[in-house]
């Protein structure tokens, strides 16, 4: 066994404690120099003399030290290293040079990291930290394989590589339009624009574009930028199913005549886009083991399963199961929650929802394109927008997650259950038992809620709205910067959630396998209007019918996989495509 520890340095704040990880560590007390203070005035923690007793670990107030037992790492697959105690990444991926090549593992393991070596922005220092980065060590280290010829080209400038940014948040600062941005990469914006339908938007300015919009520009201008390997880092993050289906065709076509590696969290696209992929396993923030390549739907099936054969390595305690058919009966005799027709006119958009029933224990998916009034369906039920006709269901108490999360308050997420401890709907035994273990939130609940990353806090935000004592729970885009593993844990318990109560609940959300995971219905939101200027919602629909209904808009099919039963994306013009399109059934076909 080899034995890694981590400092979280951002976590890490040694004027604000005690130094309980110096003074309650055993080897330290018998006069050893096992965490001493580094010139940054943080602790180091030395990994030859720590015994690994985990006591630093729990007696840290800022849960900043990982300390690992994991199995013997061999040290020369170490290709970079942020510090002493920092992340270590083992091996890379093979950068193809023709097709796509999907890159899959949970969140803070090195994808990012991974794209930035490859794409010659950040020069592997082999475990190096202390020295200087030398291509020629480099070049040494992987002599013999396809990335020795990959480097000495990126190290020669011969090979030109583009990265799509994981955050586009900060695209909107940006000064100009649309068609300025993405022809700014030095190709044709318009043929790209007209590809993934953003023409029409062409001469607004970034800082107006929402935040699928601004996905899509990212994309536009990668994909205009002229280049050998395209680096591309979650591309469907903000963006419908629809227009993830879009992305994915222009993403193949390109792969045809160039090498694509893409970072994707939505298996079924990734499904769909990649011929391999590699995964990634390991502890976030730790370090990050990459696998050797693997064909597409082992890779898949393997990740859902968590055991890798040819390493003999298991990351998943247990594997990940889908059903065949929707999970269950439509119990529409036991009606908890029943709504009205609603409508709500805005200046430039009308929506109109039929009227429609929730039941007890059933969670119901809201499926479809972006901008045709799902959020403000909710928002209507949560009684956040008032309806232009109709009125929300009374007698219902509403827990409402926000599509958008802001932090405005430095206090901890346990400090802020605590403050809700005195509300009579705050369930803090659920939260505590039941909700923080199953988000795995044990390890951020004192960090201040301004700190936290995109998914822990869409994980914390979840937490505190189940805890909430509700008949009706609304949770929007609940699976946003979630990775595979969190979207299919936090579906799980979503679920299981609503089960154990008793109670109903509607989630709005783009990826197929957490609806296939969490949803037993689907209400399913369309344009009413050519512009664009109507929007209709219908449902809810058992979920054979409601994936249906969206899926035959897009022209996509989807297959049971035979061993694991997840969805699968049809190849188009493939003979099962041809025949599921002939019986007008685009999912829940038979497992093949």
């Amino acid at each position: 066994m080899a034995r890694i520890a981590i400092l979280l340095n951002d976590r890490c704040h040694p004027k604000e404690c005690q130094w309980e990880c110096q003074a309650y560590c055993p080897p330290v007390r018998m006069g050893q120099e096992c965490i001493v203070e580094g010139p940054t005035g943080k602790p180091i923690i030395s990994e030859t003399l720590c015994i690994g007793c985990g006591i630093c670990v729990h007696k840290c107030p800022f849960d900043a030290i990982k300390i690992l037992n994991t199995p013997e790492a061999n040290p020369a697959e170490i290709v970079h290293r942020y510090g002493y105690n920092g992340f270590r990444m083992y091996r890379l991926p093979l950068p193809p040079s023709r097709g796509i090549t999907g890159l899959l593992g949970p969140n803070g393991t090195g994808k990012s990291t991974a794209l930035r070596l490859l794409s010659g922005s950040l020069v592997p220092n082999l475990g190096d930290y202390a020295s200087a980065p030398d291509w020629n060590r480099v070049f040494e280290h992987f002599r013999g394989t396809s990335l020795h010829a990959h480097f000495e080209r990126v190290a020669k400038g011969e090979l030109r590589a583009v990265v799509k940014p994981q955050y586009v948040d900060a695209i909107s600062e940006v000064p100009g339009t649309v068609r300025e941005y993405v022809a700014g990469a030095g190709g044709t914006a318009e043929p790209i624009l007209e590809a993934l339908r953003l023409a029409a938007r062409g001469d607004r300015r970034l800082s107006e574009l929402s935040g699928g919009e601004l996905q899509l520009a990212a994309i536009a201008r990668t994909l205009a930028t002229d280049a050998d390997l395209y680096l591309v880092d979650e591309p469907s993050s903000y963006l419908d199913i629809v227009h993830r289906l879009e992305v994915a065709r222009v993403l193949r076509r390109l792969g045809e005549t160039k090498g694509v590696l893409v970072v994707e969290h939505d298996l079924a696209l990734l499904d769909y886009l990649a011929d391999q992929a590699h995964l990634i396993y390991g502890e976030p923030a730790a370090f990050g083991v990459i696998s050797h390549p693997i064909p597409m739907r082992s890779a898949i099936n393997t990740f859902l399963t968590g055991y890798l054969k040819d390493e003999n390595v298991r990351f998943r305690a247990e594997p990940v199961r889908f059903v065949a058919h929707p999970p269950k009966a439509s119990a529409r005799a036991d009606v908890l929650v029943a709504f009205p027709d609603l409508e709500k006119e805005f200046p430039s958009f009308h929506l109109r929802v039929s009227a429609g029933a929730l039941a007890k224990g059933q969670t119901v998916g809201v499926v479809g394109p972006n901008a045709t009034g799902k959020t403000t369906f909710v928002r209507m039920l949560a009684g956040v927008e008032p309806p232009t006709r109709g009125s929300p269901p009374a007698g219902v108490t509403v827990s409402y997650k926000p599509q958008y999360l802001k932090a405005t308050q430095p206090a901890s997420l346990r400090e802020r259950s605590a403050a809700l401890a005195s509300d009579p709907t705050f369930d803090t035994a659920r939260f505590e038992r039941e909700l923080v273990p199953g988000l795995h939130l044990d390890e951020i609940l004192d960090v201040a809620l301004t700190d936290l990353s995109g998914g822990e806090l869409q994980r914390a935000a979840v937490a505190l709205a189940l805890a909430r004592t509700a008949t009706l729970y609304l949770l929007d885009e609940p699976s946003a910067y979630l990775d595979a593993d969190e979207r299919m844990a936090m579906a799980r318990l979503v679920r299981r959630q609503v089960e154990r109560q008793s109670v109903s609940a509607l989630v709005v959300d783009h990826d197929v396998y957490f609806l296939d995971l969490a949803c037993d219905e689907l209400m399913v939101f369309r344009f009413d209007a050519p512009d664009g200027s109507r929007g209709r919602g219908d449902g809810p629909f058992a979920m054979r019918e409601g994936m249906n209904r969206l899926l035959s808009e897009v022209q996509i099919t989807f297959r049971r996989d035979a061993e694991t039963l997840r969805p699968r994306i049809n190849r188009e013009g493939s003979a099962l495509d041809r025949e599921q399109r002939a019986r007008q059934e685009y999912y829940y076909e038979a497992p093949a």
